[in-house]
């Protein structure tokens, strides 16, 4: 692994998870991220193939439906879905069908070509959050020593399916940083070798971290919220020591505040907005009576906003939006990330679906989980579980006025908070930085190993 000053970062818009792994190493980028399979990053005929995988992305997200986009389309849509089960553990390097539609898509109708040319224009590695474009320069790209370009590929999710490694992984260059174990087991079955799996981390913002070595804001933030989630001190009976210790902290306040910070962020693709009338329904006079902060975080779809705001004047409640009502909306994708993140540090509870906000958990933030959508999602929410860090709905989504603040008064939500800082890794937008610029990469054995 060589050193560079600079990165190529190149993502697509296909929700929001894969930009979102993108956005904290724009430090790194040569010409900013590069949003690939867009219109403007992407010459026709090829954007046609990308516009038509973006509306099978969207609509199954949404009410599990598929638009009438060609055969061809939806059953690598389907394949890509699925994601075998790693028990009884088995060779599973065999090329899935997805896998083996995408090596077509390459070869024959030239997928991502125009990317490479791109790519070209400078000698750096490139670090891609989507599958696709990785695998697509690690076919295109004439072998070393022609190209001695590294490509790394960013997985965002606890497991995932055979199409992110290509159809014969060992002639592969890629290399592969992981957010958690159960992708670098994954990606053994899949055929990758040991040495070309990197377990970072999830990228994390910087600005809700602080300095690698001190994480100054995160512990700050992290230390005010426990006390906001634990008004009866349940937590904090068990945990006190622990805390101080690993917050730098001296002593706990004794006085609890009232309110609490709930954020639900909706799905990129507008999925469970629905969510959003039963949850201001739920939580109206709560939030009237100063005891509940809410967010609802829109993402950059105007008609979701649109929605969003005629639930909240559905329910009486737009006095009270820059109050204990807020909702977080901008067209532009990085504009709204600078938002979600500002609105992130003084966020208690983080209520979605259990996508890549699911390592989010390594913030010091409890992920109340909404229903899954995919097989992905399904696994990232018992990911969560098993580290104790995620929360299912004890209740109906309109009841959430009375059993969110019984799992605050219980200290559940607080606990889940510390569990995620401790077992979830947290530092990977630093590791990869320090990858490319210095070509050394130190693993780790704790979740706060630098």
């Amino acid at each position: 692994m060589r050193a560079h000053d600079k990165a190529w970062v190149v993502t697509v818009l296909m929700g929001l998870g894969h930009l979102r792994a993108a956005y904290p190493l724009r430090d790194l980028t040569h010409e900013g991220v590069v949003i690939y399979g867009s219109r403007r990053t992407t010459p026709d005929p090829e954007y046609g193939i990308w516009r038509r995988l973006r509306r099978v992305y969207y609509a199954s997200s949404k009410a599990g439906a598929v638009p009438l986009v060609g055969k061809g389309l939806v059953r690598i849509l389907l394949a890509v879905q699925r994601i075998r089960p790693y028990y009884p553990k088995r060779d599973q390097s065999e090329p899935s069908l997805a896998a083996t539609f995408l090596g077509r898509l390459i070869r024959k109708r030239g997928l991502c070509r125009s990317l490479g040319r791109r790519l070209a224009s400078a000698p750096y590695p490139a670090v891609h959050t989507f599958y696709a474009t990785a695998v697509a320069m690690d076919a295109l790209e004439p072998p070393a020593p022609a190209v001695s370009r590294d490509h790394y590929l960013l997985i965002c999710d606890a497991d995932f399916n055979r199409v992110w490694v290509p159809e014969d992984p060992k002639a592969s260059r890629l290399r592969y940083l992981t957010p958690c174990t159960q992708v670098r087991r994954r990606l053994q079955a899949y055929g990758v070798p040991e040495d070309a799996i990197l377990m970072a981390g999830f990228p994390l913002p910087k600005e809700n971290i602080g300095s690698e070595s001190g994480l100054e804001i995160l512990k700050a933030d992290l230390f005010e919220r426990l006390l906001r989630l634990d008004p009866a001190g349940k937590f904090f009976a068990y945990h006190e020591k622990s805390v101080l210790g690993w917050l730098g902290r001296e002593s706990v306040p004794r006085v609890r505040k009232k309110r609490f910070t709930v954020m639900f962020a909706i799905g990129g693709a507008g999925a469970q907005t629905e969510m959003v009338r039963k949850i201001l329904a739920g939580l109206g006079e709560r939030i009237r009576r100063d005891e509940v902060r809410l967010i609802l975080s829109c993402g950059i779809q105007k008609k979701v906003f649109e929605r969003v705001l005629g639930y909240v004047s559905e329910s009486g409640l737009r006095d009270e939006l820059e109050g204990g009502l807020r909702v977080i909306y901008a067209q532009d994708v990085y504009a709204y990330l600078d938002r979600f993140n500002a609105h992130l540090r003084r966020t208690d509870v983080l209520w979605t679906k259990p996508s890549e906000l699911a390592f989010y958990c390594g913030l010091g933030l409890p992920i109340l989980m909404a229903d899954p959508i995919g097989a992905h999602e399904e696994l990232n929410k018992r990911w969560l579980r098993e580290i104790h860090a995620g929360i299912s709905m004890p209740g109906p989504v309109e009841a959430c006025g009375e059993w969110l603040f019984d799992l605050r008064e219980s200290g559940r939500l607080a606990e889940a908070a510390w569990d995620g800082f401790l077992k979830s890794r947290k530092l990977g937008t630093y590791k990869i930085e320090r990858l490319i610029r210095t070509g050394e990469f130190r693993e780790g054995t704790s979740p706060l190993d630098q």
